[in-house]
């Protein structure tokens, strides 16, 4: 958002200062004008791709906090671990487009979303492989993390949306 505002106050300072400095020459004022007018146009389709891209991070955001829930949620004493594993796909899916639509402007939030997806399907496949107290309570761990790491970037996207 802060790229946003600095680039468009860029592009009304350059149409600014061209115009400041024209001369009284009338084909001078024109180009002036249309340099101006550009610099706006310019400016309104940043704005523009940016609301979008900001759209697209609220949303995504908000579809993984949902999976993460219902992940957080599973009766895994009930349901066993394959449960657990079939809710983290969606998180899964929910994290790669939060990646894709939040990486710019949020790197290092989604890094640490790519590792903690990394760590629960470790903590998942040991637990499938040999499910005793010690796997089950990574597991646990592991997505308590993620959901941490989740709850975080939703605040610092909430700005925005």
């Amino acid at each position: 958002m802060q790229r946003v505002l600095a680039a468009c106050l860029l592009a009304l300072l350059a149409g600014g200062t061209t115009a400041g400095c024209s001369q009284d020459d009338p084909s001078s004022a024109a180009s002036s004008s249309a340099a101006s007018s550009s610099a706006a146009s310019s400016s309104a389709a940043t704005s523009s791709a940016a609301s979008s891209s900001t759209t697209g991070v609220c949303s995504s955001v908000g579809q993984l906090q949902t999976s993460v829930a219902a992940l957080k949620a599973v009766p895994v004493v009930e349901d066993g671990v394959s449960a657990v594993r079939d809710a983290f796909a969606t998180v899964q899916s929910d994290v790669s487009q939060v990646v894709q639509d939040a990486q710019s402007q949020y790197a290092t939030q989604t890094a640490a979303l790519t590792a903690d997806v990394t760590a629960v399907q470790t903590a998942v496949s040991a637990a499938q492989a040999n499910a005793s107290r010690a796997t089950l309570e990574a597991v646990a761990s592991s997505i308590g993390t993620l959901a941490d790491d989740v709850t975080s970037l939703a605040g610092d996207v909430s700005s925005t949306c």
